[in-house]
């Protein structure tokens, strides 16, 4: 079979004991209210996307899976040819659409998604352009940022913890139209051990984001975080206060990363799931060399707040 092409990532899901809190911390997050039912929250950015975040209620935490859109039902067939996969289901929530569930090798969902309706996007402000000193781009045009809920655009990439990162890595490649853009390692001989990979949407020389999804071989067994893109470091950093002034919690960040260049800030929901706000990722095409970076934790981060030991598990 050939290759499924994928659009953009979708959404991930997990399950939480309470949705009444999970929907408070989210709106500070920076996202809104799509839709609820009597044992789900739907939260939205402010794309067209009708969901980008889904809470389902449960008696403990865990991560459920991550979702995928793709651009037509053809795909969707293509995707019932996978080993384990779902036939084309009817999608029973809100939003609609159609469906196909898989099963990576180490036991995660993953939903391919088509024909979920969209909703209209809401307003945000520019993104501030900035004045640096090799080039200058705003005139007449001050910044007023203060720090309030920063508006989430759109779900950007997902992290999966494994056990067996080249197994999970391979499926991925195997059955979707992605591509390393770089590599996580340990010291080998004479060849680096690739412990994880950043994978990209597979579009030749078009540009794309630096990574849809990372696969990393761990002790630990779930989702490492969710990433949500917003308008820019003065985004970032204006959320960042806000989420500091009403008490949530903070993993890492503010910084940037080394490996993909974004910026970052990393929190923790109410329930312990790790959560991104990110701005100016690196954008690549096939003239991209991948990195197989080998080195320790705190080379990952290039300043800012560097992550706690704990964020490499």
């Amino acid at each position: 079979m050939t290759r499924i092409r994928l659009e953009e990532v979708a959404y991930t899901a997990y399950q939480v004991p309470d949705l009444d809190l999970m929907e408070r911390f989210l709106i500070d997050f920076g996202m809104m209210r799509s839709a609820r039912t009597e044992d789900a929250l739907y939260m939205r950015g402010t794309g067209a996307a009708h969901h980008i975040h889904v809470s389902y209620k449960g008696p403990e935490n865990k991560f459920i899976g991550g979702g995928w859109n793709v651009g037509s039902l053809d795909e969707l067939n293509k995707a019932t040819q996978i080993p384990g996969a779902s036939g084309v289901e009817p999608i029973n929530g809100p939003g609609g659409g159609w469906r196909v569930t898989l099963k990576t090798p180490s036991g995660h969902n993953i939903w391919l998604e088509y024909g979920v309706a969209s909703v209209v996007e809401l307003p945000a402000r520019r993104s501030y352009r900035m004045n640096v000193f090799s080039e200058h781009l705003r005139f007449n045009s001050a910044v007023r940022q203060r720090a309030e809920p920063t508006p989430v655009l759109r779900v950007g990439h997902f992290v999966l913890w494994v056990p067996d990162a080249k197994t999970e890595i391979d499926w991925f490649v195997k059955y979707f139209e992605l591509i390393p853009s770089d590599h996580l390692c340990a010291p080998g001989d004479p060849d680096p051990i690739v412990m994880g990979s950043f994978l990209r949407h597979d579009r030749g020389q078009e540009f794309v984001e630096h990574h849809c999804i990372l696969i990393s071989q761990s002790k630990n067994f779930g989702c490492h975080h969710t990433s949500f893109e917003v308008l820019d470091l003065d985004a970032v950093v204006a959320g960042h206060e806000y989420l500091v002034q009403n008490g949530w919690t903070l993993d890492a960040g503010y910084g940037r990363h080394y490996l993909g260049s974004l910026i970052y800030d990393y929190w923790l929901d109410p329930f312990g799931n790790r959560i991104e706000h990110y701005t100016d990722t690196d954008l690549v095409n096939d003239d991209y060399n991948p990195v197989f970076f080998v080195g320790t934790a705190d080379e990952t981060t290039q300043w800012g707040m560097a992550p706690p030991p704990s964020f490499f598990d």
